[in-house]
């Protein structure tokens, strides 16, 4: 037999919960923090709009590794960081790579044409972009603030503008012509 009051007690739980929420975002350390994450948001930006993919994949661990520490707060949470410093890491082995022109080349040779996207290699980096990239689309899925929100975005944004950058310096070490020309 179902207990009705169960449902109204819950529900009315709910919306306390609500008032709660509401009460604590709308506190003075709450505002503080909103303040904070705004000038973050333009440090991002500027990071992005350097284009230095070494800069935008140093913050990028500098960022995991702290939300490893502070703000991993479940198993879920710390098995998809660990995983993503990993990658990050030999990202960065990659960007370094991809800067001698000829051991990059004679890598690229090792790639079947499946791990190739328009004639380059789907390596280490380039496999970081695109898995850090989705982790921080599901991350944009939940419940955070929009102030939270407009930084994973900037992250993602980042994360393209090093992916363009890292593109063209595989068609230089590939000798491929620049999509820029």
């Amino acid at each position: 037999m179902a207990k009705i009051g169960l449902f109204d007690r819950y529900n009315y739980r709910m919306v306390l919960d609500w008032e709660a929420y509401q009460q604590k975002e709308n506190s003075l350390e709450a505002k503080m923090f909103q303040t904070g994450l705004t000038t973050t948001l333009g440090l991002l930006k500027e990071i992005g709009a350097s284009k230095q993919t070494a800069i935008i994949l140093l913050v990028e661990k500098a960022t995991l590794a702290q939300e490893l520490t502070t703000y991993a707060n479940s198993a879920e949470m710390v098995n998809s960081i660990k995983p993503a410093l990993e990658q990050l890491e030999e990202a960065t082995g990659a960007l370094k790579l991809v800067q001698d022109k000829d051991a990059y080349a004679k890598t690229a040779q090792a790639f079947s044409a499946k791990r190739k996207q328009g004639g380059l290699p789907l390596d280490a980096f380039r496999e970081f972009i695109l898995s850090h990239t989705a982790r921080l689309t599901n991350r944009l899925k939940g419940t955070a603030s929009v102030s939270e929100k407009n930084i994973l975005r900037q992250r993602k944004d980042n994360l393209k503008a090093a992916s363009e950058r890292y593109m063209e310096l595989q068609r230089e070490a590939l000798g491929l012509e620049s999509m820029n020309e």
